[in-house]
């Protein structure tokens, strides 16, 4: 290139690509710098949800050993001094697992070890979700645990995983699982409040999702959508929702669905529509095919956009009878 003076000035190609290599090299140092910085200070931001939550684990070697210990605020790696949970001798894939009160995103998981055979931790799996199948240890994996060095704690960064269940998951048969704390560093995203209705365990999800995504996400992590078969059922119902503790939207979804083209509802779980509280006067045509109920007395069933994102109820469980529901303009239902 030219200078000022008019001076021919000649870079070498190599000095070129040596300047160009040092500030990518510097770039990408600069990026890892600003997400370590990010992950760091995010955990340490957030507060500790875990005591918030109810342990449990797979066996319990004595009473001294308990899940619970593992979120009782001391990190006392002494096991001898009763703050460590320990499942029993030689058992295959024992776990331990933390249901949260609500669905939170996790950004890091803290793990103290016990002061002697700290060995037995290691390959030790922390998963997180919201499925409780195989116990919550099907859910997705946040790290592997190598090791942890007798009596020390170890952070693991998750990322934000989304879920209600933490499991540190010990797969391998004649394994023995002991924790002295476990910290879970996040915020909450989606509150849940369970109830019963009529003998029938429900929860009220604070998540906005639209019917059909609704409708997934129960039978997914929960059983279905909720069908209400009676007015004892819709009574119960509206004393749950008095006693919810969080904003809820204006309407919440149900299992309730109508034909595409006609005028009968029913229920996605297959229940019988005998018990009927549909506030519509509309002609079928021009009303929407899913159906909610009304959060606030006197919580009345109504059709509504299936677009529309709203908070929902799930039935948790229904007993050894399973309904599946398939539809295309009407529904057909068998029991299996």
């Amino acid at each position: 290139m030219l200078l000022k003076d008019g001076i021919q000035s000649i870079i070498l190609v190599s000095d070129v690509e040596r300047m160009m290599r040092t500030k990518i090299c510097r770039d990408i140092y600069w990026i890892l710098l600003q997400l370590w910085l990010h992950s760091v200070f995010s955990a340490a931001s957030l507060p500790n949800v875990a005591p918030s939550g109810t342990a449990s684990q797979s066996t319990t070697l004595s009473d001294s050993a308990r899940a619970w210990n593992a979120i009782d605020g001391k990190s006392d790696p002494v096991y001898y001094h009763g703050s460590c949970t320990h499942t029993a001798h030689d058992q295959s894939d024992p776990w331990w697992r933390l249901l949260l009160p609500g669905i939170y995103r996790i950004t890091a998981v803290s793990v103290t070890n016990r002061d002697e055979l700290a060995e037995r931790i290691n390959n030790a799996e922390i998963r997180i979700g919201n499925s409780a199948e195989n116990n919550g240890n099907n859910n997705p994996r946040c790290a592997v645990i190598p090791s942890i060095p007798a009596a020390q704690t170890a952070t693991f960064q998750c990322g934000g995983m989304e879920g209600r269940f933490v499991n540190v998951y010990l797969p391998g048969a004649a394994k023995v699982l002991t924790l002295c704390e476990v910290e879970v560093y996040g915020e909450l995203v989606s509150p849940l409040l369970s109830g019963v209705v009529l003998g029938r365990n429900i929860m009220v999800v604070g998540k906005r999702l639209c019917w059909s995504d609704a409708l997934f996400f129960c039978r997914d992590f929960f059983w279905d959508l909720l069908s209400l078969r009676s007015q004892e059922e819709q009574m119960e119902l509206e004393q749950v929702l008095s006693n919810v503790s969080f904003p809820l939207t204006k309407h919440l979804w149900l299992g309730l669905r109508r034909s595409l083209m006609g005028e009968e509802w029913f229920w996605m779980s297959g229940d019988s529509m005998n018990y009927n509280r549909l506030n519509t006067s509309s002609v079928w045509q021009n009303t929407s095919p899913c159906g909610g109920v009304d959060s606030s007395s006197p919580s009345l069933w109504t059709d509504l956009p299936c677009d529309e994102h709203l908070y929902f109820i799930c039935l948790t469980g229904q007993g050894s009878v399973f309904f599946m529901c398939h539809f295309t303009l009407n529904a057909k239902v068998h029991e299996m």
